[in-house]
């Protein structure tokens, strides 16, 4: 790098560790391969380099155990790659935040009347020190929060979509994850207040509640039966009022709205 410049580095776990990719032309193939299994031609089309060139980078990606090929099936000389490897987040310097923690934290006094406040603080403080680094881990705060998802989902089963939004707003207050409000339908969405994962964030100017999303998409697919998407609208995070959720992807047909 010239001149102590920083790059952006794209972070991936393989069975060898974590690889940290810098070079611009490898993270544009392995941002195209977190979309799906691409053939050899649709890499190159796709980056506007010579084939010697994508070949190469390949080659390297392969050898650190990010990526993997197979041959076509109808024809063995066609060669299709994909990804080997966690997507795990991002190194960008450039997007440093300051903040002073240690105010922060001294905020916090033993006994607080919220039983909550010391989680806050612990994850707040997690948070927030890898971004004062540069780091976002938002790829592995997601799949995390699919991960709880999965489990949580049985508390809050039911047979119908207003029973179920019932059913997670009380799973929020209880757990004092923020309190849901504001739904709507046809798009289904949803606001969520004084929400856990953010609110006491600095602003980043970007929504940042990856966890929540990758909870919320988790219960509403499987409420669904189907592979949905909760996607993010408004963050405090960003310097909106709430959080604001909106469920995309419904495909199947059928009357979801029934009983509202």
């Amino acid at each position: 790098m010239k001149g102590g410049e920083k790059r952006e580095l794209s972070l991936y776990g393989t069975e060898g560790g974590v690889r940290a990719v810098g070079n611009p032309v490898r993270r544009h193939i392995l941002l195209l391969l977190r979309g799906g299994e691409l053939s050899f031609e649709s890499i190159v089309a796709s980056s506007g380099r010579a084939k010697s060139t994508i070949s190469a980078h390949l080659s390297a990606l392969a050898d650190e155990g990010i990526i993997g090929s197979r041959p076509g099936d109808d024809d063995e000389r066609k060669k299709y790659f994909f990804l080997r490897s966690h997507y795990l987040g991002e190194l960008a310097p450039a997007e440093r935040i300051s903040d002073d923690l240690v105010t922060y934290a001294e905020g916090y006094r033993e006994g607080a009347a919220d039983p909550f406040s010391l989680y806050r603080l612990i994850y707040r403080t997690f948070r927030v020190s890898l971004l004062s680094e540069g780091i976002s881990i938002d790829p592995l705060l997601r799949e995390a929060g699919e991960t709880v998802g999965r489990a949580v989902y049985p508390a809050v089963a039911a047979d119908t979509l207003p029973e179920f939004a019932e059913n997670l707003a009380s799973f929020f207050e209880r757990h004092h994850l923020g309190r849901i409000d504001d739904v709507g339908i046809n798009p289904i969405t949803f606001s969520v207040y004084d929400c856990f994962e953010c609110v006491e964030l600095p602003i980043l100017g970007k929504p940042a509640c990856s966890f929540e999303a990758g909870f919320v998409s988790t219960l509403f697919s499987f409420h669904l039966s189907q592979s949905v998407d909760a996607v993010e609208v408004e963050c405090y995070a960003a310097g909106d009022p709430r959080c604001r959720f909106e469920i995309r992807g419904i495909t199947a047909e059928k009357n979801l709205y029934r009983d509202l």
